[in-house]
This record gives C-alpha cells, sequence and structure tokens, in this order.
C-alpha cells in the first residue's frame, strides 16, 4: 500500500480496487482524518490540518495488513 501525493497537501490517494465495504468503517475511525472518498481503482484520504501523516500512515498501514 502506497500513499501518492496530491496537490492538496491534507489530501493523498491509495490505488486499490478493495470493496469500500472491507475498509470505510476502518478508516473513518482513524484520529485525524477527515473525509475518505472511493473512487473506481482508488482511494483518497483527506486529513484534518494538524494531524500528521506519519500516524495516519502506520495506521492505515495496520488495516491493510490485517486483509
Amino acid at each position: 500500500m502506497e500513499l501518492i501525493d496530491t496537490p492538496n497537501p491534507n489530501a493523498k490517494k491509495i490505488m486499490t480496487d478493495l470493496d469500500e465495504s472491507l475498509l470505510l468503517n476502518d478508516l473513518n475511525n482513524i484520529e485525524g482524518i477527515s473525509s475518505v472518498f472511493f473512487g473506481p481503482g482508488f482511494i483518497t484520504i483527506s486529513k484534518l490540518e494538524d494531524a500528521k501523516w506519519e500516524i495516519i500512515t502506520q495506521e492505515i498501514n495496520n488495516i491493510f495488513d490485517k486483509l
């Protein structure tokens, strides 16, 4: 799993074909995430301005490792 930078420093993209239902609750429960958007083949995750990507990335990795 790789977080891809976007023009918005508070948003990153993940390329994945995983079913939204497998990820939605877990991603929305990560502290510091403000929104999760699912598109065909990708997810865009936005964080609160004061949240740290290092912490959020570790939480996202933990979720993907369980799948």
